[in-house]
Order: C-alpha cells, then sequence, then structure tokens
C-alpha cells in the first residue's frame, strides 16, 4: 500500500484495501488504482506549472481594490490575480451594454461578490497557511498582531508569495478561477437577456425606462455552471427577480387558481408573483414581506395558509418549508415553486411499518409547510423550519465555521450554532412575529374548505390537472440539498487542494451513498460529481408526463418507472375520502401538537356519559383509526425527537407502543378489541425482527423499547393468551443479543434506563422459571445493573441528581431495587446493601423536606402527575410499605400525600403519564374502591374524549392516549395499568 492510496483510503467508509479500492475506482471512473496514482504524480509538477503559467499572464500589480472590502476580507491581495482578471473582461463587457445605470458602481459591487466567493472558498486554507508560516517562524513581528499584519502588508503584495502559496494549493486556484468565470459568464448571460427582454419587462411590469443598477447574488444555491437566483435592482428604485430556468409551472399553477376560484366562487387562492417566464430564465415580481394592518389580516393568512396546504396537499408537493413562503400581509405567496409537483419513486412495501411509513411520506405532513423541526441526532438540538411557526429566535442544529482570534497569527476556526433569521412565512402584526399557536381552527377551516371542494368536484379538478400541469417541467430531488451543501464545504478542506486528485477522489465519496451496480444511481452519481465538480449544488428535472429526468443544463439522464407525476396527482384526488380528511386533519393537530404549538385545552364540557358508554367511544376511536397490511395492526404515534415530536408509525414500546397496546387489549373483555390482537401482535414481532438484534441503546429500555415487549410477552405467558410464535426463544434471543449493549447505557431510571431493565428482568425470572438457559442470563444481567445502581449510589449518595421523580429519577430506580431484594436470586449481602442505601436516601430525604411544604422536584415537573411528580413517588412508597420495607413512616406518609393528591383539582391533563386520570388510578390502587374516584374517572374521561374529539389526533398508547384511558375506566384493567407503571 503506498503513501497515496493510504491517504484516499481513508476518505472513505466502506472500502478498506487497495484492492477495494482499485475495483471501485474502475467501476466509477474507467481507471485502474494504478492509473489514478500515475496521474497524481504528473500533477505534483504539472500543478506548479499551471499556476507558473496562468500567474504569468496577469499583470494584476497596480490593481486596488476597494479598500472598504478590507474590513471583512484581510486576505484581499491573495485574490487580485483571479477577481482583476475577471473584472477587466465585465468591463470590457459593459462598455458594449446601454441598460446599465452606473457602470463603475456596478463593476464595484461585482468586485464585492468575486472577492466575497474568494474570501468563502478559501478561508480554511489561509488559516492553515498562517499558522504554518507561525510555526516556521516566516512572520516577523514582535507580537502576534504585528505578525498577522506583516502576513496581510508585506507577504500578500509579495508577488513571489502569491506564486509559492498558489504552487503549494494550485487545486484552490483552478476551483476558484472556474467559478469566478462562471459566474462572470451567468452575469453577462442576466444583462443580455435584460436587453433583450427590456420591452416586455416595461409592459409586463409596468415600469418606464427600465436600466438595471446592480444585481445582489446572495438569493440561493448556484446551479449548472454557477447560476442562482438573483434579485436584480433597478433604477426605479424597484427589484426583479432572475430565476435561471423557464418557470411555466408557475405561469400555469396562477391560471388553475383563477379558474378554481371562478369555478367554485372563491376569492383569491394561490398567491403566485408575476412571472415573465422564457425558455430557459424567468423574470418574476419582487415581493416585499408586509405585516399585517389587523388580527382580521392575520386570521385570514393562516386560512389561506390552510387553503395553501390542501392544494400542495393533492399535487404531492415537497420543500414548502419557511423560506419558499413570503408572508405579504394575508397573503401567503409562493416564492419558488420547484417541487410542487413532485416525483416520488414506487415503494416496495413489505411491512405495515413501511406502509405508515408512506402513508405520512404523502399526507399533509410531507408538504413542509406544518410545524416541525430540523433534528441533528450528532448535536441533539433542533430548529423549527416549518413555514407555520412560532416566530421565536432560531439557532441552527449544526455547527457552522467562525474565525476566532482575527487579527492575529493564531487565527483559527472554530465551530458555533449560529442565530437563523426569521423566515419569510412568519406572520407580523404590530412589529412582532405572530405564532401559528392560536390559528390552528383557521388552518383546518381553510384546509377542509379546499379538500371537500376537490372531494366533491374531482372529475372536474381532474380536468384541470391535465389541462394545466401536463409537460411541465419541475425539480427531481434524488438527495437532499444540505447533503451537496456540506460535501462542497467539505471539498475545500486544504489537504484537497494541492494536487487535484485528491481532491477528484473526495468527490468519489459521493458513490458511497448509492448502489454503484444500479444503473440508474450510478448515471445520477456521475452527474452528480460533474456539478459538484464546478462548484455547484447538482439540480435535476423531470417533466410531469414522461418521467424524463435531465440536469440542469438540459442533459437527458434517464426516465423513471411508474406512473406519471400527473397520474400520481390524478390518482391522489382518486384516494380522497372523508376518511382520509380526518386522518389528514390529525396530522396537522399532531404537527401543532408536536412543535409544543397548540392551543391551550378547555375542560368545559357539557356532555353526560356513563362508564359503558365512554369505553364504547374509545374502542370505536381505537379501531377505526387502526393501519391494517396484509396481518399486521398498528397505529400512528407521535415520537419524542429532542424537544418536539416527530410523526411515525407506532413503535413495539410499552409508554406509547404497541406493547402497551396488547396490554390493554388482553386486559378488556371486548370482542372489537380482540380481533385487533393477532395483528398487532404480529406487527410487534415483525418491527422487532427487523431490527435483527441491532437494537439502538434509546430504544432498549422498560418503557420506551424491546424491554416493554419482553415484559409484555411475560404477562401474555402468565394468563395463557394464545401465542404462535415461542415466547421463550423471543425472550432468549433478545436478551442474548442485547447483553452487550447493556453495558454502554449510563442511564439509570425506569423509563429508558437500567433500572426499568432491571425490572423486567425480575419478572422474566419469576415468569420463565421452566427455562434455565432464560433465568440464568436474567440472573446475570441482573446482577451485573444492581451492582452498577448500587455503586452509583456509594459514590454520589444519589442515583440521580435533584430528582426524586418515579419516572426519570430515584424512586424508579428504588422500587426496582427493592423488588429485585424480594427475588430469591438476591444474594442477602446484596439485599442488605438495597436495604441500606434505600434506608439511607429515605433519611436523607426527610431531613431535606423538614419544615417544608413540598416535594423539591426536577426543573418544570408537574407536582401532581405520576412520572415526575409527587404521585408516582407515593406510588412507589406504597409499594415498599405494601411489601413490608422496615420503615415506620412510610404507612403514614402515603396516606398524607394520597389525601392531598385526592384534594386536588384536576389537571389540564387528563393523561395517565402526568394527568388526572393517571392520579386516579393510583389513588384507587392505594385507597382502594370509592364512589368519588370512580364519578372522578369518568367526568376526567369525558373531559379527555372532549378534548380528543375536537383536536383529533393519533394518540392510542397506554400512558399518553386514548388506550390508557379506556384501561382506567376498566377495574381489571386499572389493576394491570398499575401493574404495568410498577412492572410487577
Amino acid at each position: 500500500m503506498s503513501i497515496v492510496s493510504e491517504k484516499w483510503l481513508s476518505l472513505f467508509n466502506n472500502i478498506e484495501d487497495d484492492e477495494q479500492l482499485d475495483e471501485f475506482l474502475k467501476t466509477t471512473s474507467g481507471d485502474s488504482l494504478q492509473d489514478w496514482e500515475e496521474k497524481f504524480l504528473q500533477y505534483e509538477q504539472c500543478g506548479k506549472d499551471y499556476i507558473e503559467r496562468e500567474l504569468g499572464t496577469i499583470l494584476y500589480d497596480e490593481y486596488n481594490p476597494q479598500e472598504k472590502l478590507r474590513v471583512s476580507i484581510h486576505w484581499l491581495d491573495l485574490f487580485k490575480p483571479i477577481c482583476f482578471k475577471y473584472l477587466e473582461r465585465l468591463s470590457s463587457f459593459l462598455n458594449k451594454t446601454q441598460c446599465i445605470t452606473n457602470t463603475n458602481e456596478f463593476i464595484l459591487d461585482i468586485e464585492s461578490v468575486f472577492f466575497e466567493i474568494c474570501m468563502n472558498m478559501s478561508y480554511r486554507t489561509v488559516v492553515l497557511e498562517i499558522n504554518d508560516l507561525r510555526r516556521a517562524s516566516r512572520l516577523e513581528g514582535e507580537d502576534s498582531k504585528n505578525r498577522y499584519n506583516y502576513f496581510i502588508n508585506t507577504l500578500l503584495k509579495d508577488r513571489d508569495y502569491i506564486l509559492e502559496f498558489y504552487k503549494k494549493y494550485p487545486v484552490l486556484f483552478e476551483l476558484l478561477d472556474k467559478k469566478i468565470s462562471n459566474v462572470l459568464d451567468y452575469i453577462e448571460q442576466i444583462i443580455l437577456h435584460f436587453e433583450e427582454n427590456l420591452i416586455d419587462l416595461e409592459s409586463y411590469f409596468n415600469y418606464k425606462n427600465l436600466k438595471l443598477s446592480s444585481i445582489d447574488f446572495n438569493a440561493g444555491d448556484t446551479h449548472s455552471n454557477g447560476k442562482s437566483v438573483c434579485i436584480l435592482k433597478l433604477n426605479t428604485k424597484k427589484k426583479l427577480v432572475y430565476k435561471p430556468r423557464n418557470m411555466f409551472i408557475d405561469v400555469n399553477l396562477n391560471l388553475f387558481s383563477k379558474e378554481f376560484a371562478h369555478r367554485f366562487g372563491l376569492s383569491e387562492l394561490l398567491f403566485v408573483p408575476k412571472t415573465l417566464s422564457k425558455d430557459s430564465y424567468s423574470f418574476v415580481e419582487f415581493i416585499e414581506e408586509k405585516e399585517c394592518n389587523s388580527l382580521q389580516e392575520v386570521e385570514a393568512y393562516y386560512t389561506n395558509m390552510g387553503k395553501l396546504l390542501a392544494f400542495l396537499h393533492i399535487f404531492g408537493a415537497k420543500d414548502y418549508h419557511g423560506e419558499n413562503i413570503l408572508a405579504c400581509q394575508e397573503h401567503p405567496y409562493l416564492i419558488d415553486n420547484e417541487t410542487i409537483l413532485h416525483f416520488s419513486e414506487p415503494v416496495n412495501i413489505t411491512s405495515n411499518a413501511q406502509n405508515i411509513y408512506n402513508f405520512v411520506t404523502n399526507s399533509v405532513y410531507s408538504v413542509g409547510i406544518l410545524p416541525m423541526n430540523l433534528y441533528s441526532v450528532n448535536n441533539d438540538k433542533g430548529m423549527e423550519i416549518g413555514a407555520l411557526n412560532s416566530g421565536e429566535r432560531r439557532e441552527s442544529p449544526y455547527l457552522s465555521h467562525q474565525l476566532a482570534n482575527v487579527g492575529t497569527d493564531e487565527i483559527r476556526i472554530e465551530k458555533v450554532f449560529k442565530i437563523v433569521g426569521d423566515f419569510p412565512s412568519t406572520v407580523r402584526y404590530k412589529g412582532k412575529n405572530v405564532s401559528c399557536s392560536s390559528y390552528l381552527n383557521e388552518v383546518q377551516r381553510g384546509f377542509e374548505t379546499i379538500y371537500k371542494i376537490v372531494l366533491q368536484n374531482r372529475n372536474i379538478v381532474s380536468r384541470m390537472i391535465v389541462k394545466y400541469f401536463e409537460n411541465c417541467e419541475t425539480r427531481y430531488i434524488y438527495r437532499n440539498t444540505n447533503i451537496y451543501v456540506q460535501f462542497l464545504e467539505t471539498s475545500h478542506h486544504p489537504e484537497l487542494l494541492k494536487n487535484k486528485y485528491d481532491f477528484e477522489m473526495y468527490l468519489l465519496r459521493l458513490f458511497e451513498y448509492g448502489d454503484v451496480a444500479n444503473l440508474f444511481d450510478n448515471v445520477m452519481m456521475k452527474d452528480e460529481v460533474c456539478q459538484l465538480r464546478k462548484g455547484d449544488v447538482p439540480i435535476f428535472y423531470a417533466n410531469t408526463s414522461s418521467n424524463e429526468i435531465h440536469n440542469g443544463l438540459g442533459r437527458y439522464i434517464c426516465a423513471l418507472d411508474g406512473h406519471s407525476i400527473v397520474n400520481k396527482v390524478l390518482n391522489r384526488i382518486t384516494s380522497l375520502s372523508d376518511d382520509n380528511l380526518l386522518r389528514q386533519k390529525r396530522i396537522i393537530n399532531m404537527a401543532f401538537m408536536g412543535s409544543e404549538l397548540f392551543p391551550k385545552k378547555s375542560r368545559v364540557s357539557e356532555e353526560h356519559m356513563n362508564t359503558e358508554t365512554i369505553t364504547s367511544k374509545i374502542i370505536n376511536r381505537i379501531s377505526s383509526a387502526k393501519f391494517k397490511f396484509n396481518n399486521e395492526t398498528s397505529w400512528l404515534a407521535m415520537v419524542a425527537m429532542n424537544k418536539s415530536y416527530e410523526i411515525y408509525p407506532m413503535d413495539c414500546s410499552l409508554y406509547s407502543g404497541t406493547s402497551g397496546m396488547i396490554l390493554g387489549i388482553t386486559s378488556i373483555d371486548d370482542t372489537r378489541l380482540r380481533t385487533l390482537l393477532p395483528g398487532v401482535i404480529n406487527y410487534t414481532n415483525n418491527y422487532i425482527k427487523e431490527l435483527q438484534g441491532n437494537f439502538p441503546v434509546h430504544q432498549l429500555g422498560a418503557f420506551t423499547g424491546v424491554y416493554g415487549y419482553l415484559y409484555t410477552l411475560c404477562v401474555l405467558r402468565e394468563e395463557g393468551t394464545l401465542f404462535d410464535e415461542d415466547i421463550e426463544e423471543i425472550i432468549y434471543e433478545t436478551l442474548s443479543s442485547t447483553f452487550r449493549h447493556l453495558r454502554n447505557i449510563d442511564n439509570l431510571d425506569i423509563i429508558g434506563g437500567l433500572a426499568g431493565i432491571l425490572g423486567v428482568l425480575i419478572k422474566i425470572q419469576k415468569t420463565m422459571l421452566d427455562s434455565s438457559r432464560v433465568t440464568e442470563l436474567t440472573q446475570n444481567l441482573s446482577e451485573g445493573i444492581v451492582q452498577k445502581i448500587l455503586e452509583k449510589y456509594k459514590k454520589d449518595g444519589f442515583w440521580i441528581e435533584n430528582d426524586p421523580g418515579y419516572a426519570h429519577g430515584n424512586y424508579g430506580i428504588i422500587t426496582q431495587l427493592y423488588r429485585y431484594s424480594l427475588s430469591n436470586t438476591c444474594k442477602s449481602d446484596v439485599k442488605t446493601s438495597i436495604i441500606s442505601c434505600i434506608k439511607e436516601y429515605l433519611d436523607k430525604e426527610r431531613s431535606l423536606l423538614c419544615g417544608k411544604k413540598g416535594f423539591p422536584l426536577r426543573k418544570n415537573a408537574k407536582y401532581y402527575s405520576w412520572c415526575n411528580g409527587i404521585v408516582g413517588i407515593v406510588n412507589a412508597k406504597n409499594y415498599l410499605e405494601t411489601n413490608e420495607f422496615p420503615d415506620k413512616f412510610l404507612k403514614t406518609e402515603v396516606q398524607d400525600y394520597s389525601n392531598k393528591i385526592l384534594n386536588q383539582d384536576p389537571t389540564l391533563d387528563n393523561s395517565i403519564c402526568h394527568g388526572s386520570i393517571g392520579n386516579l388510578v393510583i389513588l384507587d390502587s392505594i385507597l382502594g374502591y370509592s364512589v368519588d374516584i370512580e364519578n372522578r374517572i369518568a367526568t376526567e374521561s369525558i373531559s379527555y374524549l372532549w378534548d380528543k374529539e375536537t383536536y383529533e389526533c393519533d394518540d392510542w398508547g397506554i400512558l399518553t392516549g386514548e388506550m390508557g384511558i379506556l384501561m382506567a375506566n376498566d377495574r381489571k384493567s386499572r389493576t394491570r395499568l398499575n401493574d404495568i407503571l410498577l412492572l410487577n
């Protein structure tokens, strides 16, 4: 292995040796590894020769850029050779034009653009160079600032040093030269198009004596040889948007909107800027953001957004996030419609989870308008991206580069989370952003209006779709744009800019993100690399009728299989129904709810129902909301992600997933529910099988992951529920495959951590006594977990600091430790240690609480709740007291706290986890049957149902959803519910 090939191998994740790299290069480039190494060695000299040749012909010494640029770009002199070369060409070109207001000012503006491009592409290399020079003692000066100034004022003004720098980084020079050349070609093209269409522009936009003052290039990524959306500033103080593509789809969208409004007696519906579209470029009206003049306009804006959401859902549109819609008073303007008709590849669905994913992908959720977050797993941060949003300050979840120690020879690059500006889609009123949280009803009303019109007039609307959208050009999204942007940014790493074939090798990394053997992927990725090589974000377009794909330069790539985009829209219209409308409205509500932008709940309900009516209603709702595929049954759910939620198929968890649903179904004697059981079990088994033993750590927990299903299997085995598969085998295989993962879990709590897993292991040990291999494995796992938990307490005097709560705090751990101490497998010395730790904890707690009125809970905890509040703590204390923990104060504490909880007003939440119904279920288990508790559970359940029917959503699990409420209304199920909370 040569030094060069070793370096190249480090660029790839899945290529391990020269032989594999050779095969990869032959497949992707047609050349062998030996060919590449020979080209690399040749470029070592020819790269230097290229720089000598290029810099020798540019007479830039007398050229002085405008001085104000040095404030933000210290290294102007480094970029003078390239910028001067193309500014000379620009000046010559402008001498032949008549449409520029002031040529000198125009050139100065473009000069700024050129230098900013150079700065952005090369800052990493220059920072490294300054530090290299410092380490080599080549910078003169008494201190860091003087040495930096020496670099600026002496070295960068020395032609020999400039030559030395670019000989060291010849690829950087080549990239900068190509980029600036492309941008200049584009500028000339814009000016020519402006001149050619001057009369049409004046007539169409009603302007007079038009001239071009300047071009703003900060309106988007570059595509197709340096082209991007630009803002043309005119001599009339007005602006036009120039887009380097035809926009017939926008023109037709406007015509469609006008006909739709006329046919169905509506006011203006889709707000599209005036567009003068040509074959390969367009001029578009510049729409300014304007705040609303009244709250009525704010309401109208959100109603219009609901209407817009319905149209975009029916079109199958994607990517309508907050940057692509602009708020101009009550009008949401569509300012980027490239993806309004989106091609989606046919999906081979083999499971119900995939079936539900596919539903979400084709639902209103995927349009981009609804509240949602962009989430970074690596940084555990999220940021609002939906066109409907809170209007609050946003911080990027991704680290960006920022220069630090600027002005010194210790300049460096640091990574920071940058503040991101407001979305243009955010409504403003009286100078402030207006959150969408109070306007869900308006969004729903607008959505339902359009949905029902289309539903009731399918044939008319279908003919309109064909009339306006056949044979249009629309964006084809092969890969997320963020991947391209990040890829380009990384390609400018200094180590890739010394030799052209290092840079080219890095570009081939893209082939790791696709199937090289697949003809379509291979052709697409080769074109992606060609576009990235020019410094552009790759872009592709599809024909709405033929599915032909071509790149931004019009080169044909291939034709995709499946229905055309227009046919898919027609099929979507055919599939509209009242049931589907309800599902879409649920998703709208869930999007608001998941982003914490849900309206405040009202507790007023005039309806009265008995327990039978409540349970029957909930059972019907659960049954009607199910998704069936083959022999599997499941539901939609909301999955926690950072501080918000995402809409996904239900997982296998106890908390809100199918393990909990199975326990709920089997605890209630109802035929409607029992018919669901086989399908839910099949779904859960297949869900776990698809993970193939590779369980992420966050999917192991008792309430959040696969160990919850093991608990469920034990319950089913104990009660003799018929089960097609071998429960012992499932438990053993899951325990075996997760054995090594448990060592990596630092979380000790009961919900997703080791205490909960310990609780399940205790359950397995008790249930599977006839299986020595299972009990031996559970004993080993339990002993390891208990040892880790006890060591933590001995070291710190607590398990989880400042959180006594049950779900995520100390009392959940205490409960499971004590359960373990009661088991036959617990050794006497371990039992003694457990009792000692718990006693010490209780003594310290009472000392801390002395004279205080309430428990000091974790921050933001709901005081009267099971999860983090006093209710879960009391339940844990009651378990200790009931099972004869040696402590004389427990009984009194449980009684006192229970009475306080019972006398509290209901909370605004009715769930089991952190609401009134969960509190009442626990009080029922502690205090025993009472008419008062029964009546209060019924009253709270009616309130819960009223809220759910007012704001429909898919929330069916046992701890936060309707199955938990159903179980609370059945005494047998209520007992099981409390057992689940304790993992009994």
